[in-house]
């Protein structure tokens, strides 16, 4: 049995002091990431790379975990605009976790009394800080109540337990419908349980009762969601043969059979589209011939055909999961012809695989480039030429990476030890209503002047 031998009192500060400065080491190098993420934003070069945002190509490139990217990336753009935490950062003088929660709410105006309480807080007290204070300060920030439709979201996220955790943030109303369905599902679901009367069952009421004593509310409510989707999914609407949506794009037979043809086509309104753009369209649409003589009039209809047949379709669901660009996680998707099926490529699971609308429209119009092993794998090029690979690997890291940073840290003038970021609290328990109150007193005083 083996056993840890007890650390001296020297022994102790010494390892702690260590972890104390490496931290704010850490904290300052990431002030730098931030720097590069903002910068590498602003200029889009995450588009030029095929990726949907940055934080996708974080992702992607990085590594992050998608909801971490998004969070890293709010945090670059709100640096920008707050000089003041930026270098306390940069300086390693507080943390990441405590920039984070004071990029919720810090303005040029506030910064630097919002900096001066981090460094008198804890991570979690100052997280507590932030959060009543904006909830104090709710609408004098800006937030309208339009804003409210771009917080809304849907997320989705693997528990240690191997279960799928799926959390949503709806406006009050949007709550309401889904509420009301999942109570209506769960009442159906009880009353398809009854047996009927001529059996010695107990009665609904009573067995009602022992459900809901037996078998918990959220289990009653998870059991209902999978109802609902079930019941969508098996409804008329939703069959998995396309978008009930029909739009009409006239293309001249010839341009669809000639691989070399320039020719584009036009919308029943007469916008054109270019080749490019009918190429992608007809990956997965469904094509009607039809005869015109010389002045436009009809002679013949032929029958509708589906470039990808449903069970294909199905197969495909199964190989791709979704989106196959690089970094892509969209499960909203079209199938895709390697080999374009207008020029003559085959309907086979070699030749399709799945991508979203976006990715779609860089492959057939943005000049990105797949390639086919003939056995259901995928190369993805730049249009400068580059391979995008679907993971890449991390940089290899030389020895002494610590002390690496250590001096590129004092080479810029930033001197970081074991007291730089350690926060000046007293230990006094915090009155949170009470340092919400003197916030928005200061804000009122500053919008007065």
């Amino acid at each position: 049995m083996q056993t840890t031998r007890r650390l001296s009192i020297a022994e102790i500060e010494h390892l702690a002091d260590e972890i104390a400065e490496i931290s704010a080491h850490i904290d300052a190098a990431t002030h730098r990431l931030l720097s590069l993420i903002r910068r590498f934003d602003e200029a889009g070069a995450w588009y030029d790379q095929g990726a949907l945002s940055c934080a996708h190509w974080l992702s992607w490139r990085v590594g992050l975990d998608l909801g971490a990217a998004r969070e890293r990336v709010r945090v670059a753009r709100a640096l920008g605009d707050l000089p003041i935490i930026e270098d306390a950062l940069r300086h390693g003088e507080i943390s990441y976790s405590k920039v984070r929660a004071l990029t919720r709410v810090a303005t040029p105006e506030n910064e630097a009394s919002l900096l001066g309480m981090a460094r008198s807080s804890t991570a979690s007290q100052l997280e507590r800080i932030c959060r009543g204070y904006r909830r104090a300060l709710r609408g004098l920030l800006g937030d309208r109540p339009e804003d409210e439709v771009e917080r809304r979201w849907v997320r989705e996220r693997e528990t240690e337990s191997g279960l799928v955790r799926i959390e949503a943030q709806l406006t009050p109303e949007e709550a309401a419908v889904v509420r009301r369905a999942l109570e209506l599902a769960m009442s159906r679901a009880w009353r398809s349980g009854e047996v009927s009367a001529e059996t010695s069952a107990p009665s609904p009421e009573a067995r009602h009762q022992d459900q809901n004593r037996d078998y918990p509310a959220s289990l009653r409510r998870a059991d209902a969601l999978v109802a609902m989707a079930e019941g969508y999914l098996t409804s008329p609407e939703t069959a998995d043969a396309g978008p009930p949506v029909e739009i009409v794009i006239h293309v001249e037979v010839d341009a669809i059979a000639d691989p070399n043809a320039e020719d584009g086509g036009t919308l029943g309104d007469g916008t054109s589209l270019p080749r490019a753009t009918i190429d992608r369209l007809a990956c997965d649409s469904a094509v009607v011939r039809v005869v015109e003589d010389s002045r436009g009039n009809v002679l013949d209809v032929g029958r509708r055909r589906r470039t990808i047949p449903r069970t294909l379709r199905r197969a495909l669901q199964v190989r791709d999961h979704g989106c196959r660009f690089p970094g892509c996680t969209n499960r909203h998707v079209d199938g895709h012809h390697v080999i374009p099926w207008s020029h003559g490529g085959r309907t086979k699971l070699a030749n399709l695989l799945s991508l979203c609308r976006r990715h779609h429209r860089f492959v057939h119009e943005l000049g990105f480039r797949i390639e086919s092993d003939g056995r259901e794998g995928f190369a993805f090029f730049h249009p400068g030429g580059i391979e995008m690979r679907p993971a890449c690997d991390a940089p290899p890291l030389a020895d002494g990476s610590i002390e690496s940073l250590r001096e590129r840290h004092r080479a810029s003038g930033v001197e970081i030890d074991a007291q730089t970021g350690f926060p000046h609290w007293d230990g006094t328990p915090a009155d949170y209503d009470h340092i919400v109150l003197g916030l928005m007193a200061r804000h009122d005083r500053a919008s007065a002047a």
